[in-house]
């Protein structure tokens, strides 16, 4: 008798980021939890925060097998070059 086990990702969509809260599990200096509220929005990848960019998501990862997360760039501090991990609480 043989398992196979078949990993199944998928991505986020906006409105699913902007539903969750987000912890940082890899710091990159944006602070340890995203909440999107009134303030925030996502266009094009870019986390915008009172309608400046604030972060970009370089991926987004939804397994059914991991936890859901984020992959995210700074662009409020363009020296820090590390992408920041966000897990979905």
């Amino acid at each position: 008798m043989s398992i196979i086990l078949i990993s199944c990702r998928t991505t986020l969509s906006d409105k699913e980021i902007m539903k969750r809260v987000w912890k940082c599990g890899q710091p990159c200096g944006l602070g340890d939890v995203m909440v999107f509220d009134l303030r925030n929005a996502i266009k094009n990848d870019t986390i915008f925060y009172n309608n400046l960019p604030y972060a970009k998501i370089v991926q987004r990862t939804y397994n059914w097998d991991e936890d859901v997360k984020i992959a995210v760039m700074n662009l409020i501090n363009t020296n820090i070059k590390d992408t920041c991990i966000f897990h979905a609480k």
